[in-house]
């Protein structure tokens, strides 16, 4: 049962909905319940036409989803944040870490990307192991950040700062 990482197509919106459908997803994620097939169409790249999806499939299904957003800011352009879900059925089985290592791969040898950031909430505890395997590093809460059942929480924020460029750091 292996995890193939690939860009997103016409065909998969069905399946990143499905994904979006769970509870526990959306908990997790920005998202609200009951949104649409069509409305993932093209979700990401409505929003910036600088965005990279992508999907994890196993065995022919869609179960994993991230967008990577980056800026034509000129002072920001080596910076990209990003976005994932994997469906509640594969959590544990290497789907989140297949997603977010071809992205990096992205990040670091096609994209020029020098810091990599995302938001996570607090109590995704399974998450933020991920993200700190793979670099990603604590660097504050931003309080009042979300509205997720019925009350207001923080945010988790964290980076990950290309190892290329460690020795160019000056703080």
């Amino acid at each position: 049962m292996g995890v193939i990482v690939r860009r997103t197509v016409e065909t998969d919106r069905e399946g990143i909905a499905a994904i979006y459908d769970s509870d526990a997803v959306v908990r997790q994620t920005g998202q609200v319940p009951y949104r649409s097939a069509a409305f993932w169409q093209g979700f990401y790249s409505s929003r910036d036409p600088n965005c990279t999806e992508l999907v994890a499939e196993i065995e022919g299904q869609v179960v994993g989803h991230l967008g990577l957003l980056t800026t034509s800011a000129p002072r920001r352009r080596h910076v990209a944040s990003f976005g994932i879900a994997v469906h509640g059925g594969f959590h544990g089985k290497g789907v989140g870490s297949a997603l977010v290592a071809e992205m990096i791969r992205l990040c670091d040898d096609y994209l020029n990307i020098v810091r990599l950031e995302l938001t996570v909430h607090p109590d995704n505890q399974r998450a933020i192991a991920l993200y700190e395997r793979f670099g990603f590093e604590r660097e504050g809460v931003a309080r009042f950040a979300a509205f997720t059942d019925g009350k207001y929480s923080g945010l988790l924020q964290m980076a990950r700062l290309n190892p290329n460029y460690a020795a160019l750091l000056t703080d």
